[in-house]
């Protein structure tokens, strides 16, 4: 477990994300992206990184069925919302 996973050091960028939410790590699939120049941190968050990549190997399963089922119900509304629409517009 975990051959998979590459880690993305880059050290130039000291700070990644919006005004409000700075991350100092992510975790894009496989991938460990760690923005901290100074090495012990790093490694830190290399290790905090490789945990969350653990979880998400739990929970991507669960996201993909929550995302189909939405897809699945959003299609469903559409072609409800388009016969009553059909129906409304025979009266008008």
């Amino acid at each position: 477990m975990g051959y998979e996973v590459t880690v993305d050091w880059q050290p130039a960028i000291t700070e990644y994300g919006d005004r409000d939410r700075k991350l100092a790590e992510i975790v894009r699939g496989d991938t460990i992206i760690v923005f901290s120049p100074n090495l012990e941190e790093a490694l830190k968050l290399v290790r905090h990184g490789f945990l969350e990549w653990i979880l998400n190997q739990h929970t991507q399963p669960y996201l993909r069925l929550i995302n189909k089922l939405t897809t699945l119900h959003e299609d469903q509304q559409y072609e409800r919302k388009e016969k009553i629409i059909d129906a409304l517009a025979q009266f008008i």
